[in-house]
């Protein structure tokens, strides 16, 4: 599945869900009521780990309709950590159902479809991922945001601040500057539902911050 067909979908959930509820969605994406009111389905959250084994963070069970959120999610403070976890599950909702629903009929004691860090490589979990950043931070409002924020043109980073000398660094970015970047795109797109760490993903996705210093920034980078 291509990233265009993947983003296509996020955009119509969002454009159904707002024919429903009859205003226009704006960030903070409201990610509970679509999974409730529009997707009709059970959005638990419970301590996965005693069921499932540890560092579970999701899992979608199909045949009852259930998402399920790793209660402990909340312990950390993060809410755009727990809101792009449920945005994944919605994104294995939509994307990977009838998928599962086949493999269930060949296994019916197959497991429900389960998320942890260690299967993120997997096709449908960088899927579901890339779903979850499209539904959260849509691309419209990402460039609005970005173009009030930071210009019209992309950021360049080519080298970390401890390289740039002082006048450099009023000059160009520096990859250190990364969270202070995200968090004033938060701020000025109305993202407060989403993680500076998903915020700079999205950004160098869609080729508005571009990385050409060594240092990875990506969720491996902000474990």
């Amino acid at each position: 599945m291509s990233k265009q067909d993947i983003a296509r979908k996020a955009y119509g959930l969002i454009d159904n869900f707002q024919a429903m509820a009859g205003y226009r969605v704006r960030p903070p994406i409201p990610v509970e009521d679509i999974v409730e009111r529009y997707l009709k389905l059970r959005l638990l959250y419970a301590d996965l780990e005693p069921i499932l084994g540890k560092e579970v963070l999701g899992a979608t069970y199909v045949e009852s309709r259930t998402l399920c959120i790793n209660e402990r999610l909340f312990e950390n403070g993060s809410e755009g950590r727990l809101v792009f976890t449920c945005a994944h599950e919605v994104g294995h909702w939509i994307l990977h159902r009838a998928y599962l629903r086949q493999h269930n009929i060949r296994d019916p004691k197959s497991k429900p479809m389960v998320c942890t860090p260690h299967n993120a490589k997997a096709p449908i979990e960088w899927q579901a991922d890339y779903f979850a950043s499209c539904l959260l931070m849509p691309e419209k409002e990402i460039r609005e945001a970005f173009e009030r924020v930071c210009g019209p043109e992309p950021f360049v980073m080519k080298r970390a601040g401890s390289e740039a000398g002082e006048g450099a660094r009023g000059e160009q970015p520096y990859v250190e500057q990364w969270p202070f970047i995200s968090a004033a795109m938060c701020e000025a797109g109305g993202f407060s539902n989403v993680s500076k760490q998903a915020m700079i993903i999205r950004l160098q996705d869609l080729g508005l911050l571009i990385n050409k210093t060594p240092v990875r920034l990506d969720w491996n980078a902000f474990a």
